[in-house]
């Protein structure tokens, strides 16, 4: 017969006997794989109602089970309390986080509008590395599905605008890995209120009808049309015992003063899903409260050895690229100051021509200038000769008086003239100098800008170096533990609230979900997933399961 498994990632077509046991197609899968962290892992189909059956581990073969169990969907069953913690391998974070974006996608788990947006910057992490100008683009944000439709819906926003505000937080996770980018996508999502818990619809003895959520931490009571705050809570450390006799199911407290927690499943198949979960959440809860076995010791070994040696690979890639980048930058700057540096010399070059032609012509000035003061100088000495000749000559004819005293006169407007142009030379000179002068004043400021621009580069450069290496160093002793409640990287929080200004100011009220209600009084409240726990879990567990009872 013809088995088909489908996973998060493709799916597989299987030849099968019928009595080939479903455990050994569920190890198949897995040694397909590459799964050693079994324990999370089910095999489930969907029944005629949709509802998750999931199929027994057990030697149970192929042909008991229904004809549409053949479609099988191999998936996460179990989750950690804390998924950096406990998940090993990287094949298994890879899984879970193929998963849970899946259902945050399709809105199985409830995510709201923000935090959406910062786990798909994770997811193109994830996918593409860091972010690249020259390769990545809107273009490849189009092409893929990276919020639930539900948010876009609910705000006026465009598509470019969300994947701006996407991008934005994608430029901050630069140096994240695969492994490490998927992580911090699965802690944010631990937060969310509906994170690993398995709902079914119940009744307390007075017919109330309410939520039962099976979850890694213990059993929880939701009412009907709240899932994110539970009403009641008992940790698996509370409980001693589950059993079941058809719709009737019982929780046994291991406080021996408390009577048992009954509740009533809509048949007696849910009532045996609600204690094959229950057993097994409790199981994983004390397996992880135990020394870890010799397989668990070994297998988180050789996983830490590969993160090890892929960090160092990590390390030495971002120091090679570091450095390559550092050269290139510095390569670029001088660059760029040697291109300032001829483009200031061929300004100085070209101030020196026009000094060094107006100099010329200076010269040529006062070269032209002291040829017109001598003839100047001669034009007068015959002048005076001239007139001199005429003091002497008064017995002269008045024919050749009358021809020396033109003569004077002409000579002494040639001297006229030539005193004229003596002053127009001798003016020209002095505005020739001044222009040198002036040339020579500028060429200095040149000089002094270009020693000033030289001086503020070393001194930007200089104060660059040294918040690079204050920005390398981490204070000694420095606390960088994460709280409880896993919070928005520091990088991501100025781009998150703007985000967040935006929504408030963009969203459709008419367009929110019940959960969406719900989860914006929780903020208003200061309220989140593990402050509801613990507020709801004080007191004992017989006061607690009258609140159920009372409901």
């Amino acid at each position: 017969m013809k088995v088909v498994v489908r996973t998060v990632q493709h799916e597989s077509a299987l030849e099968a006997v019928p009595k080939t046991s479903t455990r050994e197609i569920f190890n198949l899968i897995c040694k397909s794989l590459g799964i050693q962290e079994t324990w999370y892992f089910g095999l489930m189909y969907y029944g005629p109602d949709n509802e998750e059956i999931w199929v027994d581990q057990s030697k149970k073969p192929l042909r008991d089970l229904r004809s549409n169990s053949t479609n099988l969907q191999f998936r996460v069953k179990y989750y950690p309390e804390d998924v950096v913690e406990e998940l090993i391998e990287t094949v298994t974070i890879e899984f879970f986080f193929l998963q849970v974006k899946s259902d945050i996608l399709k809105d199985v788990i409830y995510c709201p509008p923000d935090t959406c947006v910062v786990l798909a910057s994770y997811a193109l992490q994830v996918k593409y590395g860091d972010y690249n100008d020259n390769e990545h683009n809107e273009d490849i944000l189009k092409k893929q599905k990276l919020l639930p439709d539900r948010v876009t819906k609910q705000h006026d926003m465009n598509m470019s605008e969300w994947h701006t505000s996407i991008i934005n937080m994608w430029k901050k996770h630069k140096g994240l890995d695969k492994e490490e980018a998927m992580l911090e996508y699965l802690k944010l999502v631990q937060n969310l209120e509906m994170y690993g818990v398995t709902y079914f619809h119940i009744k307390n003895r007075k017919g109330t009808e309410a939520l039962l959520g099976i979850t890694a931490l213990g059993i929880n009571i939701y009412k009907e049309n709240d899932k994110l705050n539970p009403t009641v809570s008992f940790p698996w450390s509370e409980i001693k015992n589950l059993k079941f006799k058809d719709k009737k199911f019982i929780i046994k407290p291991s406080d021996k003063t408390a009577k048992d927690f009954i509740i009533y499943t809509q048949s007696g198949r849910m009532s045996k899903y609600v204690l094959t979960l229950g057993i097994g959440n409790h199981t994983l809860y004390i397996k992880r409260r135990k020394p870890d076995t010799p397989d668990i010791v070994k297998m988180k070994e050789k996983a830490n050895e590969i993160r090890k040696n892929k960090n160092l690979q990590k390390q030495k890639y971002y120091s090679e690229k570091t450095l390559r980048e550092e050269a290139e930058r510095r390569e670029i700057e001088y660059k760029k100051q040697i291109q300032t540096m001829q483009e200031e010399m061929e300004r100085s070059q070209k101030h020196l021509l026009e000094a060094q032609r107006t100099i010329q012509k200076l010269q040529q000035q006062l070269d032209e200038l002291q040829r017109s003061k001598e003839e100047l100088e001669e034009q007068r000495n015959e002048l005076r000769e001239m007139m001199d000749r005429l003091e002497q000559s008064k017995n002269m004819e008045a024919a050749e008086r009358q021809k020396l005293e033109e003569e004077i006169r002409a000579k002494h407007e040639e001297v006229q003239r030539i005193q004229e142009e003596v002053e127009r030379k001798d003016a020209e000179a002095r505005r020739l100098q001044e222009e040198v002068e002036e040339a020579k004043r500028k060429e200095e400021e040149l000089r002094q800008q270009q020693l000033e621009e030289a001086i503020r580069r070393e001194e930007e450069e200089r104060l660059r170096q040294q918040q690079e290496q204050e920005l390398e160093s981490v204070p000694e002793g420095a606390d960088t533990s994460l709280p409880e409640l896993q919070q928005v990287n520091e990088q991501l929080k100025e781009q998150l609230r703007l985000l967040q200004s935006k929504l408030e100011v963009t969203r459709h009220e008419e367009q929110e979900t019940n959960l969406d209600k719900i989860h914006r009084s929780n903020v208003a409240e200061g309220r989140d997933k593990y402050k509801t726990l613990a507020d709801i879990r004080r007191g004992n567990t017989i006061r607690r399961v009258e609140m159920f009872e009372n409901m």
